[in-house]
């Protein structure tokens, strides 16, 4: 049976982080004054996805507790 490491975004729904080959976060000015978190996840069939804002912050919450255990 697989292995579920499931996140819910905000606007993109469920994943599931146990396909994710590579996860990457940064932050990216959107100019001087902002700057918004970015999350690219390289999935196992090699295809990339990029999320923003609220999306990146959720996926980086579950990643961050799913890595403590």
């Amino acid at each position: 049976m697989p292995q579920l490491i499931l996140c819910q975004t905000p606007t993109r729904g469920w994943i599931n982080l146990a396909y994710a080959r590579q996860i990457r976060f940064r932050k990216v000015d959107l100019n001087m004054f902002n700057e918004e978190t970015a999350c690219v996840i390289t999935w196992s069939n090699g295809d990339r996805e990029a999320f923003f804002g609220k999306d990146a912050q959720a996926i980086i919450q579950v990643w961050k507790n799913y890595t403590k255990s």
